[in-house]
């Protein structure tokens, strides 16, 4: 699969930051984007879209929520913002800023009507494209996904900062665990972590000592961690989501730290090859013969590998038919499995390295080194309780 790159000034590390200068490099973007499909305009509804379109805000009420609650139609003239007066006051104060929101024409319709009956006027006898396929719109989706690709300076630094918070909680929350803490419990007290910081918990699952056996999405049991654990997260911050994986041990168990080693290993050889121009299907193979070196050639299949992340924990998922090409600004999460181990983090491809976003430089979690191609590549190691 080819993913078609839309071309603009903005991919990469533009030189000037902030949302006041980019944002109007965004509309630009999208608005030739709208004359080239030979449209009149572009309804964005999905909340990832909403979220990389107004740099942050969120159009959802529910966490799992995949289309919002507000509205966005970008003509080739104006920007409207449909919404009830339920979500406005919202949407101006907490989640669009301000230089965003006067660029908007707003309309406003009472919570007791239909946002199809607000939006229809605008969008009768017109081609009008769209990212859900919504009030008789062209479903264009695919076609606008790779927009959202690659970061902006201010989307890296929100990045950073989430980063920094959450190997910070998984530092302080599990240096708390016991065996006898069941995975439930574990599982709420990350989410209460993370709902503290302002973070949005989309996702906490725990693997005790039988659950890592078992499953590789293990939802959360009422069963005790055991002598070893695993737990894993996507934190969400202005829409930008972050996956880590940490693992602990209560008592020393010398074939679980070669496994988590060889786990590891796997990690950084992915990590190590995230560079520009290397593609998605070069990075499915490239760990797949990983696999093969540290003599689990099979465990691939159990489980997929990660891929590009941002706006939704994965944006594509490597396999041998993504031929995305890595670019600068780019953000990616392995998480390569062996039953009863895996490694995870969010890692930011740069323009002649990487950096590990959920494992900072000054991370006090405990480290293991790999030497890959003549490039350092830290993991977290295993934390013995």
């Amino acid at each position: 699969m080819t993913i078609i790159i839309p071309t603009t000034n903005i991919w990469g590390f533009p030189e000037k930051e902030g949302e006041k200068v980019l944002f109007p490099q965004r509309v630009e973007q999208l608005r030739n984007f709208i004359t080239n499909e030979g449209a009149e305009g572009l309804l964005i509804s999905r909340c990832d879209n909403f979220s990389w379109f107004t740099f942050g805000g969120r159009n959802h009420i529910t966490l799992n929520s995949v289309e919002g609650v507000a509205s966005i139609l970008l003509t080739r003239e104006k920007i409207y913002l449909f919404v009830d007066n339920i979500e406005k006051e919202r949407l101006r104060k907490e989640e669009i800023a301000p230089e965003i929101w006067k660029e908007l024409e707003v309309i406003e319709y009472d919570w007791w009507k239909s946002e199809r009956t607000a939006i229809m006027p605008f969008l009768e006898d017109k081609k009008i494209l769209s990212d859900t396929g919504r009030y008789g719109t062209i479903n264009v989706a695919s076609k606008i996904d790779p927009f959202r690709y690659v970061l902006t300076k201010p989307e890296i630094e929100t990045y950073r900062e989430l980063g920094r918070i959450c190997d910070h909680i998984m530092n302080r929350e599990i240096r708390k665990l016991s065996p006898d803490v069941t995975e439930l419990e574990v599982q709420g007290r990350f989410y209460h972590s993370l709902a503290a910081e302002g973070i949005e918990p989309l996702l906490t699952i725990v693997f005790g000592d039988e659950s890592a056996l078992l499953y590789r999405h293990n939802l959360s049991r009422k069963v005790p961690l055991g002598k070893k654990a695993f737990v894993s997260i996507c934190a969400r911050k202005k829409g930008l989501v972050l996956s880590c994986t940490r693992s602990i041990m209560f008592e020393k168990n010398k074939k679980y730290i070669k496994q988590h080693l060889d786990n590891c290993y796997v990690d950084a050889v992915a990590i190590a090859n995230s560079i520009p121009g290397t593609k998605l299907s070069q990075l499915s193979d490239m760990l797949k013969q990983a696999y093969a070196k540290v003599g689990k050639p099979e465990e691939w299949k159990l489980h997929h590998q990660g891929g590009l992340a941002g706006y939704n924990p994965r944006e594509l998922i490597a396999t041998k038919d993504i031929d995305y090409p890595l670019r600068p600004g780019n953000v990616v999460a392995w998480n390569p499995t062996i039953t009863g181990t895996k490694s995870e983090d969010t890692i930011l491809v740069g323009e002649n390295d990487v950096e590990l976003l959920s494992y900072p430089e000054k991370s006090e979690w405990p480290s293991l080194t790999f030497e890959i191609y003549g490039k350092v590549i830290r993991r977290p190691n295993i934390l013995l309780l």
